[in-house]
């Protein structure tokens, strides 16, 4: 809207404002643009949907962040006094473990594990043949190195297409160690719309 001298109020139409937006852009960029902006008007059997909002493609981090990246790098990361073991490929644990733009000094009690990026580091034989006792000897590894008093496993989008019972593992490894207090999220980064999922999750 805009006002006259009169004081008159002028009314702008909602297509004529996207069109004046527009024009600040390159016409390549602009194309791509008018989809982002949605004009939000009451349209008869019609529902104005934003073509933005749709699921993450996996693996495609420069999108936004996934499912796995909410729990573990948003939730989950900033617990110092926690394992965090990545069950999937290194690049996935990377991302989550490098982007951490909190890190901190060790507490009272000295635990600090942030600086430090477990995975499982999933290659192709684990992903025809399964994961899941390569995730057990990452957390008996974990458990030897540091004694920690938690440690929690996050699923990949590999983990649940091929199905790798981590909250079995977690259970077992749990009751094995007995004073490591070992779980598992199912996390994997293509569920849910965005990253947001994620912080459901953890």
């Amino acid at each position: 809207m805009a006002t006259e001298t009169n004081k008159k109020l002028v009314q702008w139409s909602p297509t004529e404002i996207k069109a004046e937006l527009l024009k600040k852009y390159p016409p390549k960029v602009a194309r791509k643009r008018a989809k982002q902006i949605l004009i939000n008007e009451a349209l008869e059997n019609e529902t104005p949907e934003i073509s933005a909002n749709i699921r993450t493609i996996p693996g495609i981090i420069s999108m936004r962040g996934c499912t796995y990246a909410g729990c573990k790098g948003v939730i989950m990361g900033p617990t110092r006094d926690i394992v965090n073991i990545t069950h999937g490929p290194i690049g996935c644990a990377f991302y989550s473990w490098l982007t951490r733009r909190n890190q901190t000094d060790a507490g009272p009690d000295g635990e600090n594990y942030m600086p430090y990026c477990f995975s499982t580091d999933m290659q192709d034989q684990d992903i025809i043949f399964g994961g899941e006792k390569k995730l057990a000897e990452a957390i008996q590894e974990a458990y030897d190195l540091f004694h920690p008093k938690s440690i929690a496993v996050f699923a990949t989008c590999p983990v649940g297409l091929i199905g790798d019972d981590i909250h079995t593992v977690t259970k077992n490894m749990k009751e094995k160690l007995g004073d490591c207090n070992v779980y598992a999220f199912s996390c994997e980064g293509y569920k849910g719309v965005s990253q947001s999922a994620g912080h459901h999750i953890a």
